[in-house]
């Protein structure tokens, strides 16, 4: 094996930094792997409790006090013809479990629930819906504390069903400890929970970002469309999870932000697609989409008023939101058909929510839930918000560099390319402001002119001239950077303007700029200028006033230079 490698290394087939390094994976990975075998052999005591029995064989049902079963097994789906109002009881005798068994879960639809031990009630639940207008069902898991020495007592779970469709159906009972019991709860469909508070944070943030960083991007209602989507999937997910009850144990309250989820997601989702693709048919299906909020709003009032429940509106309510998914990925398909390929992604993600569709419905046909369903269904979820996550994030790159070199163009348009200040088409847009909108705060306005630059250039060389140039530009800038901008306005002439203005800061920089010999910078001895400040109390019709007797000014004092007298 030595001799391979090492005419594999003379032929230059693999280098010798490169074999060096995966030899060091190599060992790296085979020493871990050896310290897992070794570690994985220490037999130590588990830190949970042990996981909780489940009841399912010696159980007794009857209905209305006749027995109808006499070895009943549990869970059952069990048909009858009518259970409405009527009370269910099925009982068993408790066994000797051992450990520290002192709890009993188990899962109902709900409805009037009492706990029996030997004939005495240590639990009762009473989902008052015989009282209230808003008759929800749904399911709630029971946690029922029981005594010492409860083995080898008769137990008895009745029930008064408020629904016939759920009134036969029985989900698992387990007998072990508080702690097993919670952990069972999250071994079935914690993940759903986890999965949809991720994504509620998701969605948060982003709604956040689409609000402050995003406010001025073109992808802002894109960004605020996806945030829309993730939290009716977030919530969608976390409202369906038994586990959710361990957070929010109303299931009602769970029921009703899973209902609001379904009807606004594609609305969002109408919305992600008309601001994000642009796509022929945007005006029909934002116009289609409005059908799913008023539907909601008029089946909860009709709810509210105890005519009908949302339940009874979950087949046509599947049935249309099938139907508008299918219009919708059929505009989407077309338009990527005719070249739109930004689209692609979309479709992707929107197959990715089918599929957790799909899984959610064989979820909910089956009789007994399975951990593979909710799985399948959360991952697909997740799938859908993380391709459309991509794609939002991909857009505001993409607008950010566009923005970028926008600015840059437009900031190489605006600059002048010798000295780096703002050139002469930026200050008469400037003025323009100026001149459009009327005075209300001070305005300062100086004009400067460099004095026999054409002298030195023609002794020293245009290079020299540059250099002087791009020196008073440097010297203006840092004389002038906390009160006003400073301007190129020609070949020697520069210019700067303050607005709005304060007059004491400004005229004591001028002062210290222009103050005397030992103020003066080197490069500003020999530049003449003149000012003009507008205050309530002087009175310049207009800037182009304000500029004339600033550029006279700056005029009268380069002759006095030029003469002599000023130096």
């Amino acid at each position: 094996m030595f001799r391979i490698f090492h005419g594999m290394m003379k032929k230059g087939m693999i280098k010798q930094g490169t074999l060096t390094r995966n030899i060091i994976i190599v060992l790296f990975v085979a020493v871990i792997t050896l310290f897992i075998i070794d570690a994985s052999k220490i037999d130590i005591e588990p830190i949970w409790a042990s996981p909780s029995t489940e009841l399912t064989t010696g159980w007794t049902l009857q209905v209305d006090g006749k027995l109808l079963d006499d070895d009943f097994p549990v869970p059952s789906v069990k048909a009858f013809e009518d259970v409405e109002g009527k009370v269910i009881v099925i009982s068993t005798v408790l066994p000797d479990v051992g450990g520290e068994a002192n709890n009993l879960l188990f899962r109902t639809s709900q409805k009037t629930v009492r706990v029996l031990l030997d004939g005495q009630t240590i639990y009762t639940y009473d989902a008052a819906l015989a009282t209230r207008r808003n008759k929800v069902p749904g399911y709630i898991n029971h946690f029922v504390w029981l005594p010492d020495k409860f083995a080898g007592k008769l137990l008895e779970i009745e029930t008064v069903s408020y629904s016939a469709r759920t009134g036969g159906t029985f989900y698992p009972v387990l007998l072990g400890s508080r702690i097993s019991a919670v952990m069972d709860l999250v071994r079935y469909d914690g993940l759903s929970v986890f999965f949809g508070i991720l994504i509620l944070i998701t969605s948060v943030e982003i709604f956040v970002l689409a609000l402050t960083l995003f406010r001025n991007l073109a992808v802002r209602k894109s960004a605020l469309m996806f945030a829309g989507i993730e939290f009716c999937a977030g919530l969608w997910m976390t409202g369906g999870s038994m586990s959710a009850q361990l957070i929010v144990h109303n299931q009602v309250l769970l029921f009703v932000g899973g209902i609001v989820a379904m009807y606004l997601l594609p609305v969002f989702l109408t919305g992600f697609v008309v601001e994000m693709y642009r796509i022929p048919e945007s005006v029909l299906l934002s116009r289609v989409v409005g059908i799913f909020p008023i539907m909601c709003i008029f089946i909860s009032i009709l709810q509210l008023m105890g005519v009908t429940t949302h339940y009874k509106f979950f087949t046509p309510f599947a049935i249309m939101l099938f139907v508008y998914l299918i219009l919708l990925i059929g505009f989407c398909l077309k338009a990527f058909l005719n070249g739109n390929r930004d689209i692609k992604q979309f479709l992707i993600a929107i197959a990715c929510l089918i599929a957790a569709v799909l899984g959610e419905l064989v979820l909910l046909l089956l009789p007994y839930h399975t951990f593979f369903n909710a799985l399948f269904f959360n991952v697909g979820i997740l799938a859908f918000g993380l391709v459309l996550l991509r794609q939002v994030l991909h857009h505001i790159m993409v607008y950010i560099g566009q923005r970028a070199k926008h600015e840059f163009l437009l900031a190489q348009a605006n600059t002048d390319g010798l000295t780096g200040v703002a050139n002469r088409r930026l200050f008469e847009e400037k003025l323009s402001e100026l001149r459009n909108k009327p005075f209300k705060d001070p305005v300062g306005l100086m004009i400067f002119d460099v004095n026999d630059l054409k002298l030195l250039n023609d002794e020293q060389g245009h290079v020299a001239g540059d250099e002087l140039l791009r020196q008073i530009a440097k010297d203006l800038v840092h004389g002038f950077k906390s009160v006003g901008t400073v301007y190129r306005i020609g070949g020697d002439e520069f210019a700067m303007i303050c607005s709005p203005c304060d007059c004491e800061r400004y005229t004591g920089i001028r002062d210290r700029v222009f103050g005397g010999e030992a103020a003066t910078a080197a490069s500003l001895k020999n530049l003449a200028y003149g000012e003009a400040l507008w205050i309530h109390r002087r009175d310049y019709s207009s800037v182009d006033d304000l500029f004339r007797v600033a550029d006279e000014r700056m005029y009268s004092k380069k002759q006095e230079m030029k003469r002599g007298k000023i130096r």
